[in-house]
C-alpha cells in the first residue's frame, strides 16, 4: 500500500515566529522512527552476506589448496590476482547501485527494487557455494563459478545499497524544528538536521554490525571448507530478506515518477543555457520571455523549488568528486592489508581476521561520537559542519596509510615473519575512525540535498565514488606486490593528503553560528538577513537562490529545504493570485480559493499568509 507524503509548510507546530526563544536553546534529535528497523534488517543482512563472503576471498583465489598449510586456499592465483578480482567485485558492486537507482527511481519504486535485489542476490551465493565445493574445485569449476557469483552477487548489492539508505530517512516524516520540554523542564530544540544525521550514523551501526560476519566466516574457511563458509551468507540474506518483506504494508513509499532522471537532465541543460539554475527557475524563464524554449518548463512538475532541489543535488555530487582518493585507503583493508599480514608472524591468528577490527571500532566509535561527542559540541555552540567532519576522516585515513607504509618499511627490512600481526592493528582502528566521519556525512548529503523523486539516484552517485576508487585500484595492481608496497602506501597517503582541502573548497563555509530559525545545512552559499519575522524575504542569497522580486518568491524552492517558516507573513508575492501557485509549490494543502484568502496586502506590498 502506498503511503504519500505530505509536505505542508503550515500544519505542523513551528517554532518560527518565537525567534528570541531560540536563542540559548540545545539542539536535540528527535526518536528514530520504529519502522526503520525493519528496513535496517535487510542492510544488516546484505552487509553481513557481502562481507562474509569477501572476508575468505583474498585466501580463496591468493593461495593454492594445500591442507599442510597454515593459510587456506583454493585457486592459488597470487596476490597480484586475487587484489585485482577483489577490486572488480568491489567495483561492481558498487557501479550497480546506479542500475538500482534508476530501477527504483523511474521504473518499481524502493522496495520492489530491494526485494527483486535479493532474489538476483540469493542467486550469485547459490552458484559460489556450488562452485566452491572441493568436487568443483578439482573439476575446475571454481575460478568461472567465482567470476559468475561475482558478478550476479555485485548487481544484487548494488539494487539493495542504492535504496536502502533513502528509504530508511524517508520513514522519518518532520521537517520542521519545534520546541519540546524534556521531564527536566528544559526547553529544547527537535532539530530534523540532527535526526537524519542520527539516523545515518545508527544505520552505518548496524552495517558494521553485519560486517563483523568474517569473524564467523574466515574461521569457518580455516577450519572447515569455503563451501560452508559461503552458506552462511546465503542463510543470513534469505532470513533478512523476509523480514524486510514483513513490513511490506508499514512502510511509507515514494512511488516512482517515470522521467525523474530525464527531468534533471533537462532541468541541468536549461541551467547551462540560461547561465545558471537561478535563471533556471519557471518564474525567471516567465518574466525573461525564455519559457517557451523549452517543454519542461511548461510542466506543472517544474517549479522554482524543484529547480532548487536539483540545484542542491549536484552540489553534494561536487563533494563527492575526491571521495574516490578515500576509498582507494579503504580499500586497501579488504586487499593489500590482508596479504600484508600473511608475511607477518600469525601465532595462529588467521591472516584475513585482522579486518574485523573495523567494525568492531565503529561499533564503538559511532555511539561515542552520537552519544557524547557531539552533544557536547553542540552544548558548547561548536557547530561541526559536514565540510569539517569530512577533513577530519580525511586526516585519520592519511594517518592510516603512513602507519602502513612505515609497517611495510620494517617487513621488507626484518627476517620473514618475525614482525607480529597485531602491530598492524592501529591501520584499521584508524581507518574504522575516519570512516565514522566521512561515509556517514556522505550518506547524510547524499540524502538532505538530493530531489525527493531523485534520492536513490544521488545516493547512487556516492557508492559509485567507492567503484571509481576500485578501478583504480585495478590499474594499481602491478604496484600491489612485493617490492613495491611500500611506494604504493606512500602515494596513497599524499594523493589523500592532496585531496583532503577539496571539501573545503567545494563545500564552502558551513560552520558559521546558526541564525534564528536557520537549519543552516549550507553547502555553500550565504543566508544573508533572510530571518526577519513575518516578512522573511531575502536581500542576500538564500543557499544560492536570489532575492526574490515580483513573482518571485525568494522562499519558493528554499523554505521547505530549511525550514524557514514563519509565524505571519510567508512570502512576497506581485498579487494575490500568486498566492495560489507560491502555497501548492511548497506542499501546502488547500483549495485554489483557499489558498487565495491567504493573501494580505501592506502598502503597495502584497503577502501569502501561511499561518491561515
Amino acid at each position: 500500500m502506498e503511503k504519500k507524503i505530505e509536505s505542508n509548510p503550515c500544519d505542523a507546530k513551528s517554532i518560527a515566529g518565537r525567534e528570541e526563544q531560540w536563542q540559548g536553546l540545545r539542539r536535540v534529535p528527535d526518536k528514530l522512527p520504529k519502522i526503520a528497523l525493519l528496513i535496517l534488517a535487510v542492510e544488516l543482512g546484505e552487509r553481513f552476506t557481502y562481507f562474509g563472503l569477501s572476508g575468505p576471498i583474498q585466501n580463496y583465489i591468493n593461495n593454492p589448496y594445500d591442507p599442510s598449510s597454515d593459510l587456506p586456499g583454493a585457486l592459488g592465483k597470487g596476490q597480484a590476482v586475487a587484489t585485482a578480482l577483489g577490486n572488480f567485485f568491489k567495483f561492481w558492486a558498487y557501479a550497480s547501485t546506479v542500475i538500482g537507482a534508476i530501477v527504483a527511481d523511474q521504473y518499481l519504486g524502493k522496495f520492489r527494487a530491494i526485494c527483486c535485489a535479493c532474489v538476483i542476490y540469493v542467486i550469485g551465493l547459490v552458484i559460489l557455494v556450488s562452485t566452491s565445493t572441493p568436487t568443483a574445485l578439482l573439476n575446475n569449476a571454481g575460478l568461472g563459478g567465482l567470476i559468475a557469483a561475482m558478478v550476479t552477487i555485485g548487481l544484487g548489492t548494488g539494487g539493495i545499497k542504492a535504496n536502502v539508505t533513502p528509504m530508511c530517512a524517508e520513514q522519518y516524516q518532520h521537517s520542521q524544528p519545534v520546541l519540546k520540554t524534556l521531564k527536566s523542564g528544559e526547553e529544547v530544540i527537535v532539530d530534523p538536521e540532527l535526526t537524519v544525521q542520527r539516523l545515518f550514523m545508527w544505520f552505518y551501526w548496524v552495517v558494521n554490525i553485519g560486517a563483523l560476519s568474517p569473524l564467523i566466516t574466515v574461521n569457518v574457511e580455516a577450519h572447515h571448507s569455503f563451501w560452508l563458509a559461503y552458506l552462511v551468507p546465503l542463510i543470513a540474506i534469505l532470513i533478512s530478506a523476509a523480514v524486510f518483506i514483513s513490513g511490506r504494508n508499514k512502510y511509507i513509499r515514494v512511488p516512482p515518477v517515470g522521467s525523474a532522471i530525464l527531468d534533471a537532465c533537462r532541468t541541468t541543460s536549461i541551467a547551462i543555457k540560461e547561465k545558471g539554475f537561478p535563471n533556471a527557475r519557471p518564474s525567471v524563464l516567465r518574466a525573461s520571455g525564455h519559457n517557451d524554449k523549452y517543454p519542461l518548463a511548461s510542466q506543472e512538475r517544474y517549479t522554482d523549488e524543484y529547480v532548487g532541489d536539483v540545484q542542491r543535488g549536484l552540489k553534494s555530487c561536487k563533494m563527492f568528486l575526491f571521495f574516490p582518493f578515500y576509498f582507494i585507503c579503504w580499500n586497501q583493508m579488504w586487499n593489500n592489508l590482508i596479504s600484508q599480514a600473511g608475511t607477518m608472524a600469525l601465532h595462529g591468528t588467521p591472516n584475513d581476521l585482522l579486518q574485523n577490527l573495523d567494525p568492531i571500532a565503529l561499533c564503538f566509535f559511532i555511539p561515542f561520537l552520537d552519544l557524547i561527542v557531539y552533544p557536547l559540541l553542540r552544548k558548547y555552540r561548536i557547530d561541526f559542519d559536514p565540510v569539517t567532519r569530512i577533513f577530519m576522516g580525511f586526516m585519520f585515513a592519511s594517518i592510516s596509510m603512513a602507519y602502513a607504509c612505515v609497517l611495510q618499511h620494517y617487513i621488507y627490512k626484518s627476517p620473514p615473519n618475525s614482525i607480529h600481526v597485531w602491530i598492524q592493528a592501529p591501520s584499521y582502528i584508524l581507518v574504522a575512525l575516519s570512516e565514522a566521519f566521512v561515509i556517514i556525512t556522505g550518506l547524510e548529503l547524499a540524502f538532505t540535498q538530493a530531489p525527493k523523486n531523485l534520492r536513490s539516484v544521488i545516493s547512487a552517485l556516492f557508492w559509485l565514488t567507492i567503484a571509481v576508487a576500485a578501478a583504480i585500484c585495478i590499474a594499481l595492481g602491478a604496484v600491489s606486490q612485493d617490492p613495491y608496497l611500500v611506494w604504493m602506501y606512500g602515494a596513497t597517503l599524499v594523493t589523500l593528503l592532496l585531496a583532503s582541502s577539496a571539501p573545503a573548497v567545494l563545500g564552502g563555509k558551513c560552520n558559521a553560528p546558526r541564525e534564528a530559525g536557520e537549519n543552516n545545512n549550507c553547502l555553500g552559499g550565504s543566508y544573508n538577513d533572510c530571518v526577519a519575522r513575518n516578512n522573511q524575504l531575502c536581500t542576500g542569497e538564500c543557499f544560492g537562490q536570489p532575492a526574490g522580486g515580483a513573482g518571485a518568491p525568494c522562499y519558493t524552492g528554499c523554505t521547505t529545504r530549511n525550514q524557514q517558516y514563519c509565524a505571519g507573513y510567508c512570502m512576497k508575492i506581485s498579487n494575490c493570485d500568486d498566492c495560489i501557485e507560491s502555497l501548492k509549490q511548497m506542499g501546502a494543502a488547500g483549495s485554489d480559493e483557499q489558498h487565495k484568502e491567504t493573501c494580505s496586502q501592506e502598502g503597495d506590498s502584497y503577502y501569502c499568509n501561511c499561518d491561515s
